[in-house]
């Protein structure tokens, strides 16, 4: 391979900013057109480590003071999901999230990955660069996720043990509904 750079530096920053502009989109839309199904919490990517203990390994980053500062672009694709507040307390909506939580971890570890293809085309140093922006860019979106994704479960845990203890007696119905949540996922 070449140890020299093939195009003046100016141009390959815009070459370099198009194609991770092109990777980030790209990474998004492959995820949000893969089944939901793929995207399970016990997975071998998504589930929780011991080290995570349940998410709280996070807290020591700060995560709960600049998560909101990160872009949310669930929703971005048509019939994407928006994972920036809690817009309902049942049992499908908080599997749907914590699933979505899935789908954005896997987006932004594709989008990760997809850095070392600039080894392909650039000298190794240029390479090393690009994964370490990969790296620095979408970790910090993985982190957040792996933060909140335990704190689902536990809430869609807790909802369903409240609904089978105040389940009424065989025959009846209840009126009561389920117990309120927060508006952000704090």
């Amino acid at each position: 391979m070449n140890a020299t750079l093939p195009a003046p530096v100016p141009v390959l920053i815009l070459i370099y900013a198009a194609v991770w502009v092109t990777i980030h989109i790209g990474s998004g839309f492959l995820a949000h057109h893969m089944p939901l199904s793929w995207f399970r919490p016990n997975g071998f990517l998504y589930r929780l480590r011991r080290f995570e203990r349940g998410g709280r390994v996070y807290r020591g980053l700060g995560v709960k003071r600049w998560k909101d500062l990160l872009p949310e672009a669930g929703s971005f694709f048509a019939g994407g999901f928006n994972k920036r507040r809690l817009e309902a307390g049942n049992e499908a909506y908080l599997d749907r999230y914590i699933a979505e939580t899935c789908r954005a971890e896997g987006s932004h570890w594709i989008s990760a990955s997809l850095s070392l293809t600039f080894f392909v085309w650039n000298p190794w140093y240029v390479g090393v660069f690009m994964v370490a922006y990969g790296l620095i860019t979408n970790l910090p979106f993985i982190v957040v996720q792996r933060y909140n994704r335990p704190r689902m479960v536990r809430l869609r845990s807790g909802l369903a043990s409240a609904s089978r203890a105040s389940a009424p007696a065989r025959g009846y119905s209840s009126s009561q509904p389920p117990p309120p949540l927060p508006r952000t996922p704090r």
